[in-house]
């Protein structure tokens, strides 16, 4: 886990894709940056979300420093969540 822009084999940073299913992502380009595909450049490994009421996919996607994924991707697994 290093912020965006460290630059070292194997290290790389999180983004959560909110309600973003993985394969409408291009995996060779940097991922931008909006409601739907958080960054967390700094390195961080938690954060709180203010979603509206419903459910929610969620999903995380590690990449490297330039938010270029790896080959083959990490990601975790899907999961759902209901927003009250």
């Amino acid at each position: 886990m290093a912020p965006a822009g460290t630059q070292a084999e194997g290290t790389g940073h999180h983004h959560l894709l909110v309600d973003t299913p993985l394969d409408e992502v291009d995996l060779d380009q940097p991922l931008p940056a909006n409601d739907g595909m958080r960054h967390f450049g700094g390195g961080q490994t938690e954060t709180t979300l203010e979603l509206e009421p419903g459910e929610h996919e969620l999903q995380l996607l590690f990449m490297d420093h330039r938010h270029v994924s790896f080959d083959p991707p990490v990601t975790s697994e899907v999961i759902t969540i209901t927003v009250e």
